[in-house]
């Protein structure tokens, strides 16, 4: 009998619920339910150290949602797994318990390494096959953001830097939002934080770069409503150009008229801007001339890898 199983990524900006059972004849993942919420429970961390009781109260009602779904499905299992602003914040401890007390989800807070390596599994078990190009992932959280040179099966460089959309959006913004007045700033600031992956990828010649879900999806979805895509796949090719152009537009759009593009997600209108930046600093610093995007990430990876 197929044995669902929940898996909940606490993400700095979003949490995101995975529900699953393996394939009883090829022992692939088979989705029973999916779903997401624009928590932010790192609003307002980043500039205090401490998760706000607002934003803690909006993850116990995401959560309550995601329980209730689990059970619904009948999963043998659920599991938390937290990630950079419970890794970061000082009460992160507190919440835990709150969330382990209350609702009874089992809770894992794990190292930026640790997610590096669950997202290098999730994004494999998405691409097609063969795929032998050394090829570098990016996953773009709120707090931090993953990055995994890799070839075949074996992984060249990792690493995990709190380099993420709701992190550089709380230190350069104006009146609480991007504006291109502090384009260059953050472009320096991005680039000093690079500096390891760049020497990476200058010893190992990724001709790919991969971008995890999240803010690569919501790409995706743009694209596809702007017609350079025709259809999602759980990979897809992305139109570079494309990107370059709608980077350029919404560098100068407010945050209203970025959630009014056809495909954006509300939720991402805020943060996107500063995920432009840094996918756009890792092609102006490497040789690499491809974008793709895969739907998996850390939650796919940690159901294939548990």
């Amino acid at each position: 009998m197929p044995q669902p199983r929940a898996i909940i990524d606490l993400g700095t900006n979003t949490f995101q619920l995975l529900i699953a059972e393996k394939d009883a004849s090829n022992g692939k993942m088979n989705v029973l339910y999916e779903d997401h919420r624009p928590v932010g429970l790192g609003k307002g961390a980043m500039e205090t150290g401490f998760l706000q009781l607002d934003a803690m109260a909006r993850a116990l009602e995401a959560l309550e949602r995601f329980h209730w779904h689990a059970q619904d499905k009948g999963c043998i299992s659920i599991q938390g797994i937290g990630t950079s602003i419970l890794r970061n914040a000082k009460n992160a401890g507190a919440f835990i318990e709150l969330v382990e007390a209350q609702l009874e989800i089992p809770m894992e807070v794990i190292s930026g390494i640790q997610e590096a390596d669950y997202i290098f599994q999730g994004i494999r078990h998405s691409l097609p096959e063969p795929w032998n190009e050394v090829s570098l992932v990016m996953d773009i959280g709120g707090g931090s953001v993953e990055f995994i040179l890799f070839q075949g099966q074996t992984i060249l460089f990792k690493t995990s830097l709190e380099l993420g959309g709701l992190k550089l959006q709380s230190l350069f913004n104006l009146e609480g939002e991007y504006d291109t007045s502090i384009a260059v700033e953050l472009d320096a600031y991005i680039q000093s934080g690079l500096s390891s992956l760049y020497a990476a990828c200058k010893e190992h010649h990724p001709v790919y770069l991969i971008g995890a879900a999240g803010a690569f999806e919501t790409l995706a979805d743009i694209q596809l409503a702007q017609g350079h895509l025709t259809q999602m796949d759980k990979a897809n090719p992305l139109d570079l150009p494309a990107f370059y152009d709608l980077m350029d537009q919404m560098a100068t759009m407010s945050i209203t008229e970025r959630q009014s593009i056809p495909g954006m997600k509300a939720f991402r209108a805020s943060m996107l801007p500063y995920a432009n930046h840094l996918i756009k600093q890792v092609f102006v610093q490497t040789s690499i001339k491809d974008l793709w995007m895969s739907m998996n990430s850390l939650k796919e990876g940690y159901w294939y890898s548990s």
